[in-house]
């Protein structure tokens, strides 16, 4: 680069910042003032009244949910009432007497699928089983039941299976694998 080209560009950027100092500045000027808040009014009663309706609409729905058999929702919607009235001694004895209706149903139903199973009444013995996991959902000892009786009746059906091959091929009837008489 020629010493002339040297001067031009560095005097350029010079000339550039000494232009812009020329220039007029704007002065941007403050926002306009907000308007004052409106004095706080005290909390809508809307809340408090919807909270009510809600406990009121879950009173209704566990008396109702009771009167169909449904003890575990109907327990449910009492412990929603209890969460949002924890001294409400309704809500406390109503879920302290539905614990005792369904422990006292579940160990039935257990009692009975015990018998039923004892028996060979598996279809008994499984809504037996059933209806204790509809009262307690958690209830391990239903479901072990269950999942036996799921389990013998899988081996009986496979028993059934190798019987009717066995009397097939004794009757000179071979089948081919996969297909049952």
């Amino acid at each position: 680069m020629s010493r002339r080209s040297l001067a031009i560009v560095s005097v350029l950027p010079l000339g550039l910042l000494a232009a812009c100092a020329n220039m007029p500045m704007e002065v941007a000027s403050a926002p306009p003032p907000m308007p004052a808040p409106a004095p706080s009014v005290a909390a809508p009663v809307a809340p408090d009244r919807a909270r009510a309706l809600f406990i009121a609409e879950q009173r209704e729905e566990a008396k109702r949910l009771e009167g169909t058999g449904a003890l575990s929702s109907a327990r449910q919607h009492w412990r929603y009432v209890q969460a949002l009235l924890p001294d409400d001694g309704e809500a406390r004895q109503q879920i302290a007497r539905l614990d005792g209706v369904i422990r006292t149903r579940r160990d039935a139903a257990l009692a009975q699928g015990e018998a039923a199973m004892m028996r060979g009444q598996t279809a008994a013995a499984q809504t037996a089983f059933l209806r204790v996991l509809a009262l307690d959902g958690a209830n391990d000892q239903a479901r072990r039941r269950l999942l036996e009786l799921e389990t013998r009746a899988a081996f009986q059906r496979q028993d059934r299976k190798d019987e009717r091959a066995r009397a097939a091929r004794a009757a000179g009837m071979e089948l081919p694998e996969g297909e049952s008489p």
